[in-house]
């Protein structure tokens, strides 16, 4: 038997249990305590009761989506063009692995990259070795122009949806203007050469054309995951670029006091670097762009304002030394090479086409002279001028960061409305390729986030692929539930997804809580003849002239699939319910909190035996 103590030091036996009386209460007080705590107990059970049990493990129905690569797949993968130069490929067997039946030519030409943008018309401008601010790339110039601005000096402009002014401390104008040699117009394409396929004999330039060989034989290609003992190389970075709020040093600020207007002009401005080394520094400073830049005015949006991006025009040659396509300088020389080619060809294509190109993974990933290295510069030295051409023009050498061991289509990788173009696009075909990891994924999606993204009208049972391209890609997906079947394109529910490719699988699975669906996936890169039009709408959603926040320039990132935690929700009920409880009963009784709950506690507890 066990003892309890009173409140004056007596003890009785209860059975094998002890009770213990509250200092401070009288027998009766003791009783109503005892009964309020039964009350307090028959609630709480009352509350859970009334609340749905808990759900069983395994009861909620998900998709598992299994894929590889990252990207539409279409021409080259970086990934199998890294990994052949390591087995010893040389550069055209490399590009006769991706583009084959093209040839190797030369060429020349500029490039325009919108680079920047900012929807309150500002532009901050910053010269590291000096320079000019014009209003126009050559030729006469308007009153005041060109305003001369020091080494490590800065400008800020303004487009108010008429005139442009530029002001700042370390800026001069100019009170006559001189003769420039400068011009804006983009150079057009000039073959060295005649066309590989044209068969006219009156020709009588010799050409400097070589056609690429058959893909070289090397070993099978990778077609699952094999154990990863080597990094993944570094094709592009997982962030490119993160912009900050803070103006460059000696930019002066939208508004400032002591930044009277320097100049002013209804055209277009220009800032040309000064010394064949020179650059000009953008927004925050972080991103530095050579040749001249084109502070650019967009029609007015009202209530917004005007917009104003800033457009690098450049050689190509430099504007491949500033590309962030592969910043790997551990690349084989013949990779880094072949990257060249195919980043130059798809950069003039898209100047023939549009005469402008955007900076981000939509088209090819420009990030300006800070991230220029050796390596590449070589490589860029090496072929100069070289670009593949087809059928009498220019190939579209599309390419994407890992093609999971097959490469596709144009139809696979960029969907129906490319479909007829596989015929006049035979180089762009479906074809293993060597790889060191082709880049598996899963991503878990539960059904009803899959139809709410869908848009599917009812309940949805079951996803699976209808259509499947050459290299095995989804064309067409069948959505199937109580409103009928639905069918939809296989890039439209990648990119709604946020899936890395299309290159994938789907099975109907459960799950004891379905994690929340990734975000919607980023664009991936388009053909180079839509480059123009995405460029035009681009400025938004680019690092800000200002040095603000106007948007964040995207790159081919790895994303995973996002997860999530399902709680449920009866247990958080019943707890406060019985909170509610004894708060009630404490006001009935007047006493205070701390003491009832001292005293249930010591009327429910029960003693070792």
């Amino acid at each position: 038997m066990s003892k309890i103590r009173g409140r004056a030091g007596e003890s009785r036996r209860v059975g094998r249990f002890e009770r213990t009386r509250v200092a401070g209460l009288s027998r009766g007080q003791d009783l109503r305590v005892r009964r309020l705590a039964l009350f307090f107990l028959a609630g709480a059970v009352c509350t859970a009761a009334s609340l749905p049990p808990a759900p069983a493990s395994a009861d909620v129905a998900v998709i598992v989506i299994d894929g590889r690569g990252f990207g539409h797949g279409v021409g080259m993968a970086q990934d199998g063009a890294e990994r052949m130069g390591r087995l010893g490929a040389n550069t055209n067997q490399i590009l006769g692995q991706f583009y084959p039946g093209t040839a190797l030519a030369r060429t020349s030409g500029r490039v325009r990259v919108v680079v920047a943008g900012d929807p309150h018309g500002d532009a901050a401008l910053s010269f590291p070795t000096g320079g000019e601010v014009r209003d126009a790339p050559g030729g006469p110039q308007s009153p005041g122009f060109p305003v001369t601005v020091a080494p490590g000096g800065a400008v800020h402009v303004h487009f108010d949806g008429t005139t442009y002014t530029v002001s700042g401390p370390n800026a001069t104008a100019a009170r006559a203007a001189p003769s420039l040699v400068a011009s804006r117009a983009v150079a057009p394409l000039a073959l060295l050469g005649p066309d590989p396929t044209a068969t006219s004999t009156a020709t009588t330039t010799t050409t400097t054309t070589t056609l690429l060989p058959a893909p070289p034989t090397l070993a099978p290609p990778t077609t699952s995951a094999p154990p990863s003992t080597q990094p993944t190389p570094t094709v592009r970075p997982t962030s490119t670029t993160t912009t900050s709020t803070t103006t460059p040093p000696g930019a002066p600020a939208p508004g400032a006091p002591g930044t009277a207007p320097t100049a002013s002009s209804t055209r277009p401005l220009w800032a040309v670097p000064t010394g064949a080394n020179g650059a000009v520094a953008v927004g925050d400073g972080s991103h530095r762009y050579r040749g001249m830049t084109e502070a650019e005015g967009l029609a007015p949006a009202p209530p917004g304002g005007a917009t104003l991006q800033l457009v690098n025009q450049l050689d190509v040659e430099q504007y491949l030394r500033g590309m962030g396509e592969v910043l790997d300088p551990k690349w084989p020389p013949a990779s880094l090479r072949v990257q060249a080619v195919a980043a130059r060809t798809y950069a003039l294509r898209a100047m023939a086409a549009g005469g402008e190109i955007c900076a981000d993974d939509r088209c090819q990933v420009y990030l300006g002279q800070q991230v220029e290295y050796p390596a590449m510069d070589k490589a860029v030295s090496e072929t100069a001028g070289q670009v593949l051409m087809f059928a009498r023009a220019l190939a579209s050498t599309v390419y994407s960061a890992n093609g999971g061991g097959v490469s596709a289509t144009r139809e696979e990788g960029f969907g129906a409305s490319e479909a007829g173009s596989d015929a006049a696009y035979p180089y762009l075909r479906a074809a293993p390729y060597p790889t060191g990891d082709p880049m598996p994924w899963s991503v878990t999606v539960g059904v009803g986030d899959v139809a709410t993204r869908l848009g599917y009208p009812g309940q949805l049972t079951g996803v699976k692929v209808s259509k499947a391209g050459p290299s095995g890609r989804a064309l067409e997906l069948t959505l199937d539930g109580s409103a009928g079947p639905r069918q939809l394109a296989g890039v439209s529910f990648a990119r709604t997804l946020g899936l890395r490719s299309t290159l994938f699988t789907t099975r109907l699975g459960s799950a004891t809580a379905a994690p929340p669906p990734p975000p919607p996936g980023q664009e991936s890169q388009a053909p180079p003849d839509q480059a123009a039009a995405i460029a035009a709408a681009s400025a938004l959603a680019l690092p800000s002239a200002a040095g603000g926040t106007a948007g964040q320039r995207p790159g081919r990132v790895h994303r995973r699939g996002g997860g999530g935690v399902s709680l449920p929700l009866w247990p958080g009920l019943a707890v406060v319910g019985a909170l509610a409880l004894a708060a009630v009963v404490a006001q009935v009784t007047g006493w205070p909190p701390q003491l009832l709950a001292r005293s249930l506690w010591q009327r429910l507890r029960r003693a070792e035996p």
